[in-house]
């Protein structure tokens, strides 16, 4: 992983960074209005990310935020429950889509799997969220996905033993998987982005693409994310089972 807190690459879709010298721009969706106070206060002291619009409401986020066209939209984990909530963080086939960032307990496993199993790319604990919030929002913009280290450990824990419909041994991810597509597997498992891993292996950003999609594909896997936590167990030479639907 990239970071102490954790970091993976999620799901198929590409991120647009804008130029360095300009903020992020990012969108706030919560219920409470305290929390949306507390996120600008914590997010006030970070002159790289900008809040241009916060919300209470699904509905009127997901009325509103394909106008504004933020960098990065973090959302409330409650959120996600509402279907309008949820539809944006679903991956997008084509075109700009935010990466999304939520805010989260880490004891909840209904959310987690809800998130791990879209387009979000960031999961910060709410209780270490003064820490990991901002941080969350840099790295989810330049396309690694961010775990706050208690999530972290609940989601690996998760991805390890809370979901036991299939085993998936390290023989047989070697047998389905070419040996390219094992390097790249691993380079995922180092919260390594495309661009990076692009560089490591000398070839084309676009190749990478495709070989995290037939990973995906060959693994029957739903997200990078969970790619990305195979990854992990391969490079460190460790059974994972795979999540159930």
């Amino acid at each position: 992983m990239t970071s102490t807190q954790g970091q993976t690459a999620l799901h198929r879709a590409e991120f647009v960074s804008r130029p360095a010298d300009r903020p992020v721009r990012l969108v706030v969706l919560d219920e409470d209005p305290i929390l949306r106070a507390g996120i600008r206060a914590i997010l006030d002291a970070y002159p790289q990310i900008e809040i241009i619009a916060d919300y209470g409401s699904a509905r009127q986020a997901a009325a509103r935020t394909l106008h504004a066209r933020p960098d990065v939209l973090l959302v409330g984990g409650d959120s996600l429950e509402d279907r309008a909530g949820a539809t944006l963080a679903e991956p997008a086939p084509a075109g700009h889509r935010p990466a999304v960032v939520t805010l989260m307990q880490p004891d909840d496993p209904v959310a987690l799997r809800r998130a791990v199993q879209s387009a979000v790319r960031g999961f910060v604990d709410r209780n270490t969220s003064q820490r990991d919030l901002g941080t969350a929002v840099l790295e989810a913009h330049h396309g690694r996905t961010y775990l706050s280290a208690s999530i972290a450990a609940v989601l690996v824990g998760w991805m390890a033993d809370g979901m036991r419909r299939e085993h998936l041994s390290l023989p047989q991810v070697e047998d389905v998987l070419t040996e390219r597509e094992l390097e790249v597997l691993e380079a995922l498992g180092h919260g390594i982005t495309n661009t990076a891993i692009a560089r490591r292996l000398h070839v084309q950003e676009a190749t990478v693409r495709s070989h995290v999609y037939h990973i995906l594909t060959k693994l029957d896997l739903r997200t990078r994310t969970e790619a990305v936590l195979l990854g992990h167990s391969y490079a460190n030479a460790r059974p994972v089972l795979r999540p159930s639907g």
